[in-house]
């Protein structure tokens, strides 16, 4: 976001310093180009509107830019030196937004994107109607760049990953032919600013500080490295039917993104090309029946290469290689690198180095629901809380006025009025107003008396957060693990909620927090009571007892992490202790079973407390919290034991990054997929930024990261209980977050919906994010159209299979138009969507159906015929989903 840029120090001293600092300034008033920065607001309610770059110290208020005319694009002129600058748009204060027309861009740390101006002698205008062109990838050629890497040791996997592969690990290995230590990756990028780092092990993210020009933040406390890919670097030339196959940087490790098992004797091999450089790529195999080679189509391409894909039954000693093509020359890829001749150096074939992945297929037909279960529905006012439980006592009621201190102060109460959302952002108590800890009263009864509205709205599967006893409103503090909360509702009550939603078709989903528990947690409880006397004292890890006098309403200030462990420092949260040989954070890097000391009595709890939701409560799923602070061993038992007691129960892990390492046979079946479906989908459709071409590539960048049959039960949000809804996130635009349901309801996973989406509820950061359900919505025209909207797209998807498990095919990505297919070999359905602030235009050949085809609207069920070349018009931010059948 801001001081993401490489600085560059000069030492000087004295007199002479200040003589060539002044030269120094006095070129650069001389030199001074005018540059005109312009931005047109992609929200509404902007009250200012700045530039900050690494010109003025990324200042948010230094140059503040000025809509005059009240055309709505704001200007400024400013006089700059010659050279590269970095910068952003900075919307009243607080929101940066990247220049997307800008000719090129860097990482900026935090997940998006610097833009970068060159200046030279000639004035230009940067951002809204910009006069920076942009160089396509043909004029500004390949260059051929070599990454190099010495680590320490020997490790197990080493890649690269950066702004050119969209920060994939595993994407872009380096190897060792040589055996000299020193790891290298080959890569075709076209000139440009690139960051970058190296990853050892699959976690260990290292920066390249001999080879890198220069470094900018990470956003987490390190550096990224960045390499300016320019003449210094060979230009390759590449292009399909020249009878050249570019061969560095194109391996096969057979990892679990290149081989993947799918059951039944059947696996699927994925190879990849630089781009636009062969024709074709074939999968040789080889058996004791002799060869077969079988088309791999092309399925997608990221910023580097293309990929092929093909799926066949191996038999058992098999054994393959690759067949690249292009004009006269076939090479084949081999486990030592590329021949020109076959049948030698062959990739095993083994099935039981790649295990089956198999996922829920229940998950692949669904439309998920997520209920923060106390803001959903009141469905039994008896069970309100009352506050009677003893971890409540001293912690209910207003603190006395001017006495609140927010570190340690807890004040749980309860707001009797459903309607009055605005408790969460105006309480008088906290520096900001907002209020975590305001009850509405939402039970287990309330969502059974909703089950009739879920069903017509197409749901088919609940996704509770906490149901557990706790403390909070958001029980992510468990008191006990097999205990509804008593304010929910009771184990019984669940139980028959359970029954009743699957016999409408309905399936549940828990959410399990198993990195802490809470502090009313009565094993916490016994162990403060009773120190090392207490069997529990080892479930959690103290580091000094016994707590300060008159826990757990201790009078005076004190720090809970000086005491025991706990997430982040907040004491409500102590951390649970899984390893008894090493401390909590650094258990969390042990793999391995062997390599750890299991605390065995909690873990064989935790394992029995998910069997009893899975078995006993007929639960099918369980959604995992911050897993990644959690030892992998632990998880790995956890998915043994969930298989075992139910098949297919769904096993969707909270990992808001790339989580290659841990989707896959014994781990996760999914992830929330925040980084390959929430994040393009809010840039692209919800801000209307960037570009369809980019779209795609960070989509197929998602859908080959992953095993395809993980690809199908992604939980695909667009928002959730931790982030700010989607609507208030981009202008209050009810057009864009009608666009954003049509995509993630027709695109590949399992789309969810977050409680109050589909009737156009609004809410700003945490808590204001979780207001009350409005269940008057049918009072208010715009709510009523925007649910009518997600009530036929999520029965449209529970209607036709090709929507939940065809294949899909991008058909246009164009400008700010995007297009593609899903198609199951009965049924074909084309989505269009226009992100952009003007019309747009979507073609389709209908040659496939034969020149003319019955293209019906899935939301009006109008239908019209298409013949030759259809065009589709669409208004700004809008959007279409069409069958398409061959017209008799």
């Amino acid at each position: 976001m801001k001081e993401h840029c490489t600085r560059t120090r000069v030492h000087l001293t004295g007199t002479l310093a200040t003589g060539f600092l002044l030269l120094v300034l006095m070129a650069g008033i001389a030199s001074a180009t005018s540059i005109t920065f312009r931005y047109q607001p992609v929200i509404g309610g902007v009250s200012s509107v700045s530039v900050a770059g690494d010109f003025n110290g990324w200042n948010t208020t230094a140059n503040p830019l000025t809509d005059d005319n009240k055309d709505g694009v704001w200007e400024a002129k400013l006089d700059l030196p010659p050279g590269k600058i970095l910068y952003k748009f900075v919307v009243n204060g607080s929101n940066w937004f990247t220049d997307e027309s800008a000719a090129d861009f860097v990482s900026d740390g935090l997940g998006g994107q610097n833009s970068v101006l060159v200046i030279k002698d000639q004035p230009l205008v940067a951002g809204f109607g910009t006069t920076v062109k942009k160089a396509s990838p043909a004029a500004m050629g390949l260059r051929n760049v070599t990454f190099k890497f010495k680590p320490d040791s020997k490790p197990q996997s080493l890649c690269v990953a950066g702004s050119f592969n969209d920060w994939t690990v595993g994407k872009s290995p380096m190897t060792d032919p040589d055996g000299d230590g020193v790891y290298t990756a080959n890569l075709l990028l076209a000139p440009g600013a690139y960051q970058y780092k190296f990853v050892v092990n699959g976690n260990g993210w290292t920066e390249d500080k001999a080879g890198e020009d220069g470094n900018s933040d990470d956003g987490f406390g390190g550096k990224n490295s960045i390499l300016n890919v320019d003449d210094r670097f060979k230009a390759i030339d590449v292009k399909v039917g020249d009878g050249k196959i570019f061969e560095d940087g194109v391996t096969h490790e057979q990892t679990a993104s290149e081989v993947n098992n799918l059951g039944a004797g059947r696996a699927q091999f994925t190879a990849r090309a630089h781009r636009s450089d062969v024709e074709s790529v074939g999968l040789v195999v080889h058996s004791a029946t002799g060869n077969t080679t079988i088309a791999m189509p092309r399925i997608n391409q990221d910023k580097v290469f293309e990929y092929f894909r093909a799926e066949t039954t191996l038999p058992a000693g098999a054994s393959y290689e690759f067949a690249y093509k292009d004009g006269p020359k076939t090479s084949y890829l081999t486990r030592k690198g590329f021949s020109d001749t076959p049948g030698h150096d062959l990739f095993a074939w083994d099935a039981s180095k790649f295990p089956p992945f198999l996922t829920p297929d229940w998950v692949k037909n669904a439309v998920i629901y997520q209920i923060f279960p106390d803001r959903f529905r009141n469905g039994n006012k008896s069970n309100d809380q009352d506050f009677k439980e003893w971890y409540y006592q001293g912690k209910h009621g207003d603190p006395p006025s001017g006495k609140i201190d927010p570190d340690r102060t807890e004040y749980y109460h309860l707001v009797t009025d459903w309607a009055n959302s605005a408790a969460l952002t105006q309480c008088a108590w906290t520096p900001d107003g907002r209020d975590w800890m305001a009850f509405y009263g939402g039970d287990i009864e309330g969502v059974r008396q909703s089950l009739a509205y879920l069903k017509d709205l197409g749901v088919t599967v609940i996704y509770l957060n906490p149901i557990f006893e706790a403390k909070s409103t958001h029980k992510y503090d468990g008191a006990d693990y097999k205990k509804v909360d008593p304010h929910f509702g009771t184990n019984e009550e669940f139980k028959a909620f359970v029954k009743e939603a699957k016999a409408q078709g309905i399936r549940v989903v828990l959410d399990i927090v198993y990195n802490h528990s809470g502090n009313a947690h009565y094993a916490f409880k016994e162990a403060v009571e009773k120190g090392k006397d207490s069997p529990y004292y080892d479930w959690y890890e103290f580091t000094r007892w016994p707590l300060p006098e008159g826990w757990p309403n201790v009078k005076s200030a004190w720090k809970p992490s000086d005491y025991y462990k706990c997430w982040w420092g907040f004491g409500d949260l102590p951390d649970l202790n899984f390893d008894l040989s090493r401390p909590d954070p650094a258990e969390n890097a042990v793999k391995n079973i062997a390599d750890a000391k299991p605390n065995w009595p909690l873990v064989n709890h935790l394992l029995d407390a998910t069997e009893f939701w899975l078995k006993e409560m007929d639960a099918d799923g369980v959604r995992l919290d911050v897993p990644n602070e959690v030892p992998d061993w632990f998880w790995k038992l956890y998915n043994e034991r969930v298989k075992k007691v139910k098949p297919d129960a769904y096993i969707v892990a909270e990992l808001w990054g790339n989580a290659t390492d841990h989707v896959g046979p014994g781990m996760y079946d999914a992830v929330m997929n925040y980084a390959f479906f929430r994040d393009p989908v809010n840039k692209f459709i919800g801000k209307g930024q960037g570009s369809a071409e980019d779209f795609d590539a960070s989509l197929a960048t998602g859908r080959l990261t992953y095993p395809s049959q993980a690809t199908q039960v992604m939980m695909n949000l667009i928002d959730s209980h931790d982030t700010v809804r989607f609507l208030t996130d981009n202008g209050n635009d009810l057009g864009r977050l009608k666009l954003a349901a049509l995509f993630g309801l027709t695109y590949v996973g399992a789309p969810c919906i977050y409680y109050g989406d589909e009737i156009g509820m609004a809410g700003g950061r945490d808590p204001d994010c979780r207001r009350p359900f409005l269940w008057d919505w049918q009072k208010d025209p715009q709510r009523v159209d925007v649910h009518d909207w997600y009530r036929k797209l999520a029965n449209l998807r529970g209607a036709h299979a090709a929507l939940r498990t065809g294949d899909f095919r991008t058909v246009q990505a164009s400008g700010m138009t995007y297009a593609y297919l899903r198609s199951d070999g009965r049924e074909d359905f084309l989505v269009a969507i226009n992100a952009g602030r003007q019309a747009g235009e979507v073609t389709l050949d209908t040659a496939p159906w034969g020149g003319k085809v019955t293209a019906t609207d899935g939301v009006t069920g109008i239908s019209e015929t298409w013949t030759g070349i259809a065009s589709i018009k669409l208004s700004p931010g809008s959007g279409q989903v069409f069958q398409v059948a061959r017209a008799r």
